[in-house]
């Protein structure tokens, strides 16, 4: 066996100030409400409330029904739905007012929270206290929010034509966008907390932060498929899927055709397939990160770094207790409770991730020190 590397730290830190106060509670309550908007989203999806709003009102939607006459043409609206024709054709009035909320609140969230972030960005412009350099990341957050929300109506009009269900790829999709924003404005917000940061030797250890990185985000991806196409009902057992391993479905050639993934309802090969992978991703990702957190005991001495690996292990130990948990008690349905807390967790690992990410390249301040402003 060879020695133990030997552990050493390196100053490399940045020259910088700090930015005002106010902007960093301006950007932790965005990062909040960011992450309000995506288990919102997990409650809409979970109790089905996400085609109950079958119009797109960007301003006047803000304002929900506030008598009876109003309560019956949101409802008669609704009855013309696929989803009211083909499953919901017995819901009353009341249990219609409860999904309508669900759908309504995760919109008026995404309306407050552009509000939130539009008079703040004019306040701090104004003041001067945003530099270019911030401005050009906060314009590409924008962008992002933009497009979820763009993507998020597109998801909601795939379930109002023919199915009576929003298509999970352009669920994953819209899902994508919004934890691709809130991993941005997360990097921003470090950036701005901690614009200098200690350095420390790297080697071999920053090479395994790419594969966790990916295999963190093929998990997300499979994880939103397997969300949107319920893909937990079919097979609600662990460690083995219905008492095999490889589903059966997976080993009939004959049902490896492009027909059973776009129209997945129709079969249990897409349902088999995506949970199969996400299972199977969930096993790779906790062997690379144990690894990862082996290599950079043995390697890197970081305050910083150790913590935010200590953490990364206890999240990624309870997600998976959560995966398994929401997959062996969706008897029927999917439990929001544990459906939520599974998808929340997720957040909190890709949280702790673009902040090991960030350890490994803090890059330059946004700011020079001249520039800073004192508050």
């Amino acid at each position: 066996m060879g020695q133990p590397v030997e552990k050493r730290a390196f100053s490399n830190t940045r020259r910088g100030g700090s930015y005002p106060r106010a902007v960093k509670i301006w950007l932790l309550v965005g990062l909040v409400m960011v992450v309000g908007q995506i288990v919102i989203g997990g409650i809409t999806r979970l109790t089905e409330s996400g085609l109950s709003i079958t119009e797109w009102k960007p301003l006047s939607g803000a304002m929900p029904p506030l008598n009876d006459a109003d309560w019956t043409v949101e409802f008669e609206k609704y009855q013309e739905s696929p989803q009211y024709a083909k499953i919901f054709a017995d819901i009353s009035l009341s249990d219609f007012k409860f999904i309508y909320f669900w759908e309504w609140f995760h919109r008026q969230w995404a309306r407050i929270m552009g509000l939130v972030f539009v008079v703040g960005f004019m306040i701090f412009w104004r003041k001067k206290y945003l530099d270019p350099p911030l401005m050009r990341r906060l314009g590409v957050v924008v962008l992002l929010a933009a497009l979820a929300a763009s993507f998020g109506w597109i998801m909601v009009a795939s379930g109002l034509i023919d199915r009576p269900w929003v298509n999970a790829y352009k669920l994953t999709l819209h899902l994508a966008l919004g934890i691709t924003l809130f991993a941005y404005l997360l990097w921003i917000t470090i950036k701005v907390f901690q614009p200098s940061l200690p350095g420390f030797p790297q080697g071999r250890v920053e090479k395994l932060v790419w594969p966790l990185n990916i295999l963190l985000i093929c998990q997300l991806l499979l994880g939103g498929v397997m969300s949107g196409a319920k893909a937990a009902l079919p097979y609600p057992t662990w460690p083995d899927m219905n008492g095999k391993f490889v589903p059966a479905v997976l080993q009939d050639g004959s049902a490896w055709n492009v027909e059973n993934l776009v129209n997945y309802e129709a079969s249990l090969f897409q349902p088999a397939l995506f949970q199969f992978l996400h299972r199977m991703t969930a096993y790779a990702l906790t062997i690379i990160v144990l690894y990862f957190v082996y290599r950079c005991y043995r390697t890197v001495q970081s305050r910083q770094l150790t913590r935010a690996n200590t953490l990364l292990i206890i999240l990624l130990i309870t997600q998976v207790g959560l995966g398994i948990a929401t997959v062996v008690s969706s008897i029927g349905q999917v439990p929001v409770g544990l459906g939520v807390a599974h998808q929340f967790t997720a957040i909190a690992v890709v949280s702790t991730v673009v902040y090991i990410n960030y350890l490994f390249h803090p890059g330059r301040s946004l700011r020079p020190v001249e520039k800073m402003v004192e508050n």
